[in-house]
């Protein structure tokens, strides 16, 4: 074997390495963009939900509907409420260290904001979370008066929650 032959099959694999190096690069630049809350479009629930009747009132943030969350949330959204719904199980440490801060937070929105707690194990909420395509728990949905839905997953903090309400609707 000669000199020139062991030297040239040892050396480091450069571009395979750099090859790898971008993968990774570019699969946490991708995991940090699906964190970031991005607008969306949200279509009202109408084909999924009768809308009962309701006699001219309206719906006031501080008197929730009643029923399911499905329900709750078509008549919010109908009544041009802004509302955060709130998709989360009862398991998931982070959807538990969510809810605690949405308790912490939430009360100083109670009377601008109505909020739609969603329990994703509840199959009851099977049709909603197929709606709202929910595929991450916890999952936060900020509805305008317009009904335009603005998504946010994972954990926030008790600041970034508390700016979110405020800009939603007030305090």
């Amino acid at each position: 074997m000669s000199k020139k032959h062991f030297s040239e099959s040892h050396k480091p694999p450069w571009p395979q390495i750099a090859s790898v190096a971008g993968l990774v690069v570019l699969i946490v630049g991708v995991l940090i963009a699906k964190n970031q809350a991005q607008p969306v479009a949200v279509p009202t629930l109408s084909p999924l939900v009768v809308r009962p009747t309701v006699a001219s009132e309206q719906i006031q943030p501080t008197a929730a509907p009643t029923g399911l969350p499905e329900t709750q949330l078509d008549q919010l959204l109908a009544a041009k409420h802004p509302t955060l719904a709130f998709f989360h199980s009862d398991t998931c440490q982070q959807c538990i260290e969510m809810t605690q801060i949405v308790q912490q937070v939430y009360p100083e929105f109670a009377s601008s904001v109505a909020l739609v707690d969603v329990n994703v194990y509840d199959e009851r909420n099977a049709r909603l979370l197929q709606w709202a395509r929910i595929r991450v728990i916890p999952t936060l949905v900020f509805f305008n008066r317009d009904g335009q839905g603005q998504v946010t997953q994972g954990v926030m903090q008790p600041a970034q929650l508390r700016q979110k309400l405020q800009a939603l609707g007030g305090s």
